[in-house]
């Protein structure tokens, strides 16, 4: 059976690791290499990742739903917010409990680049970003992107995401680019805040109907036009 995962590099120190649905990040600096997730833990990712990069690895995750976690238990040490972690421990009672917390501001030096933490709850409890202020790129999990946010089952709150994604939009101008971990759009623009915002705006005044949607989940596919959500039925 082959490799799981299909990897690109966007740029020099950056690739892109695809596993079916979702994406997961290298990042390498001068003095250390961050993972940015782990993906659904289908094949060796510390094997791949070392094939990539000889510089110590830190992994970090950005929120803890089972296709962002699955490998793990391949790596000694996991960063993750601590608001995740009863998500974590209740669906992945066997987990690497090897965490080290990450709290907001917290940045990760890797010597020419650095990743500032912002907490940004909503879809997860603890979901974070990563901010390369310097280069004006910022890793955003699932909290940033055109194609559908899941925010149906335990802990997703619209609220939450809301006030989130103002606080970000206070950083929008200093933003060139959001890497996206999942749908087509690999690398979008900052506008996607906005977009996100505005689609929420709809959900609220209750002028967007939710139609079924395609996978077989518990939730309706609520199309706001330029962002979209999955919400409970």
């Amino acid at each position: 059976m082959g490799s799981p995962y299909k990897v690109s590099e966007l740029k020099k120190g950056i690739w892109a690791i695809e596993e079916d649905f979702v994406r997961m990040f290298l990042v390498e600096g001068t003095s250390g290499a961050l993972l940015i997730d782990t993906g659904l833990g289908g094949g060796n990712l510390r094997e791949l990742v070392e094939s990539l990069t000889n510089k110590p690895v830190t992994v970090v995750i950005t929120h803890a739903d089972r296709d962002h976690v699955g490998a793990n238990s391949q790596f000694e040490k996991i960063h993750m917010h601590p608001s995740d972690y009863d998500y974590y421990f209740s669906k992945h009672p066997d987990a690497n409990k090897n965490l080290v917390p990450v709290w907001e501001g917290q940045v990760f030096d890797l010597g020419s680049v650095k990743y500032e933490v912002i907490l940004i709850p909503g879809h997860t409890p603890g979901s974070i970003a990563l901010f390369d202020r310097e280069n004006r790129e910022m890793f955003g999990g699932d909290s940033m992107q055109s194609s559908p946010i899941f925010m149906f089952g335990p802990g997703r709150n619209l609220l939450a995401l809301e006030h989130s994604l103002t606080k970000l939009l206070a950083l929008k101008d200093k933003i060139d680019l959001i890497y996206a971990s999942h749908g087509a759009v690999l690398k979008e623009s900052p506008e996607v805040i906005s977009d996100i915002l505005e689609g929420l705006k709809l959900l609220k005044s209750g002028s967007v109907q939710g139609r079924d949607y395609e996978g077989r989940m518990p939730c309706k596919l609520y199309d706001c036009g330029k962002s979209k959500f999955l919400l409970a039925d």
